[in-house]
């Protein structure tokens, strides 16, 4: 009986992109294809820009680059993790929006 309800179950994949700070803009353009294919298939995305460096010194460079990746991101998604800082730079998890 448990094993008939595990096989049930919808797990949800978590997908990752990873950014830098100095990430070329036609670079850029393939990851947002990628991170909407992924919402397309109802996949979560976690998106990471990394920081290296004195990359870190400028934190508020770094953190406006997420929110335009995450604005720039054609297809309807909610947030399900804010844009959070972690020892290597910040990330955020972006879920499909479910209508």
């Amino acid at each position: 009986m448990e094993r008939v309800n595990k096989s049930k179950q919808k797990k949800s994949e978590v997908k990752g992109i990873r950014l830098g700070v100095r990430t070329d803009t036609h670079d850029l353009e393939f990851k947002k294809a990628q991170a909407e294919k992924f919402l397309k298939k109802g996949a979560k995305v976690k998106v990471e820009l990394t920081m290296r460096g004195r990359e870190k010194a400028h934190q508020d460079l770094a953190r406006e680059n997420l929110k335009q990746f995450l604005h720039e991101i054609a297809i309807p998604y909610k947030i399900e993790q804010e844009i959070k800082r972690y020892p290597g730079g910040f990330n955020a998890i972006i879920a499909p929006d479910e209508e």
